[in-house]
C-alpha cells in the first residue's frame, strides 16, 4: 500500500478520478504535462493487482 498511498490525494482532489502523465522528481513531486493520462492510472492499477492483491 505504500507504494500507491501517495497518489490518494492525487486521485481524490488533483486530478479527480486520474493520474497525471509524469511529475518532478524531487519534492513537493508537482504533476507536469498531460494531467489526466491513461497510461499512468493503468501503471498504478498494474501494481495494486500484482503486488498487493497477490500477497
Amino acid at each position: 500500500m505504500k507504494l500507491i498511498e501517495p497518489f490518494y490525494d492525487h486521485l481524490r482532489n488533483r486530478c479527480i478520478g486520474s493520474i497525471s502523465e509524469i511529475f518532478d522528481g524531487d519534492s513537493p513531486y508537482e504533476p507536469k504535462a498531460c494531467y489526466a493520462q491513461a497510461w499512468s492510472v493503468g501503471e498504478v492499477l498494474r501494481v495494486y493487482l500484482e503486488c498487493i492483491l497477490k500477497e
